[in-house]
């Protein structure tokens, strides 16, 4: 069987500094893509004269700003692939992406989905690729099929718990991504944007996941994967809404409401640690279930006092 096509779609907003490399990533496929197509979402900066660069080898389309699931959205529409990757315009593709992929799906025509594991990089190196840091029995049950994991039971309970499922490097049939509506643009600005559509996908999709990380993920201050608390406060929106919007979701409504209090506690803790009582506060306000621990408590009575008493015991825990 022939194998099937490919348009890269990448949004961007203001990232003149780093799209050329994700840019030079994708021309270096050792399998070309059928376009590579750039969705710039109303940049501020220089990104236009570095997209100039690449002109006649990628499709530049220009909006104005709406967010990046409005600018993924425009750009699938626009695409004539059978298939449509996506990568973030700050990511990397590694050079055997496009061709790894293509030829799995040549050889199972019938699944809808592939995502890939992938490796964290910034400053201080690169860490360790995701699907190792998977809790034990993750895949159990799955068919390791020339290194792609194919039908992970029970998936969408299990990226409940943990969510190992980037856009970059997400391989998704384009009739599929438009049958199930492709990003909610409702989710513009909140951290971790993409999980409501991955746990739609998830739920929907026959799907394998590619177990080489075949996608570098860059870690900086200015996207989520450099800001915790954002992402997970976001991730908390995003499966309350999972809760009362996706049919599918009602099977683990348990498991989802105990997954929300764990994501409250872990922003709860960064929140504190960082001084920003309010959110902490907030995020305690909400807890179903809260630990007992005396140190939770005492960080709850801290973020609780007046100013003048809280920031000198503050300063305290902070030793």
């Amino acid at each position: 069987m022939s194998a099937p096509t490919f348009s890269l779609v990448i949004p961007s907003y203001n990232r003149a500094d780093l799209i050329g490399a994700t840019l030079d990533s994708a021309l270096a496929q050792h399998l070309p893509f059928l376009e590579i197509i750039v969705v710039d979402d109303g940049s501020t900066d220089h990104t236009a004269d570095v997209l100039a660069r690449y002109a006649g080898r990628i499709t530049v389309m220009t909006l104005a700003n709406a967010g990046v699931q409005n600018a993924r959205n425009t750009g699938v529409a626009a695409a004539r692939g059978d298939y449509i990757v996506l990568c973030d315009s700050d990511d990397l593709l590694e050079p055997d992406f496009a061709a790894t992929m293509a030829a799995w799906l040549a050889a199972h025509p019938d699944y809808d989905a592939v995502y890939s594991n992938f490796v964290t990089f910034d400053e201080r190196g690169v860490h360790a690729d995701k699907f190792s840091l998977a809790p034990p029995g993750f895949f159990d049950g799955a068919v390791l099929d020339d290194g792609f994991w194919r039908d992970v039971p029970d998936l969408y309970r299990r990226t409940v718990d943990y969510q190992p499922l980037f856009p970059s490097g997400s391989v998704i049939r384009k009739a599929f991504y438009e049958r199930i509506g492709g990003y909610d643009v409702r989710f513009n600005g909140v951290g971790g944007e993409d999980w409501e559509f991955t746990l739609r996908l998830v739920a929907q999709a026959k799907m394998a996941l590619c177990a080489r990380p075949l996608v570098r993920i860059r870690k900086h201050a200015s996207n989520d994967s450099g800001d915790t608390i954002r992402t997970v406060s976001g991730c908390v929106r995003i499966l309350e809404f999972a809760l009362r919007e996706h049919p599918f979701a009602a099977p683990h409504r348990e498991a989802i409401l105990r997954s929300i209090d764990e994501r409250r506690l872990d922003v709860f803790n960064g929140a504190f640690a960082r001084g920003s009582f309010t959110t902490a506060l907030e995020m305690h306000k909400h807890m179903r279930q809260r630990p007992a621990g005396r140190g939770f408590q005492l960080k709850v009575l801290i973020a609780s006092l007046p100013a003048p008493l809280r920031w000198p015991l503050w300063r305290l825990t902070q030793r």
